[in-house]
């Protein structure tokens, strides 16, 4: 592995750890009362964040992750913003997270576990 995707994966790591740390503190009840403007910018940050550390595993499914929301945006947003209401009390990123998985597969290999078996 050469240098770059090292540090290119050391990063998004920190750059993930520092979203869950944020992300744990904010509730989906907390999440609905944000500014359209505000939920885009978090939208945007937290789809590519997650394509980043996709990609270094999988290039098709980072591509799913990065096109999720902004292939039908206002059918995703919609779906994203009844999760919420319906989980007020969970993170938005775990529903993220959660629709993603369901929609693009699995998103990071499984530790422990061979491709071949």
């Amino acid at each position: 592995m050469n240098k770059s995707r090292i540090f290119l994966g050391l990063s998004l790591s920190i750059l993930l750890c520092a979203q869950v740390v944020q992300a744990e503190s904010l509730k989906n009840s907390e999440f609905l009362k944000f500014s359209e403007g505000q939920r885009h910018w978090w939208y945007s940050g937290t789809y590519t964040a997650i394509g980043h550390m996709v990609y270094l595993h999988d290039e098709k499914k980072a591509q799913c992750v990065w096109n999720w929301l902004f292939a039908e945006p206002k059918r995703k947003e919609a779906l994203l913003i009844k999760s919420f209401k319906q989980y007020p009390d969970h993170t938005p990123t775990s529903i993220v997270i959660a629709l993603l998985k369901r929609d693009c597969g699995e998103l990071l290999p499984q530790v422990g576990k061979s491709k071949n078996k």
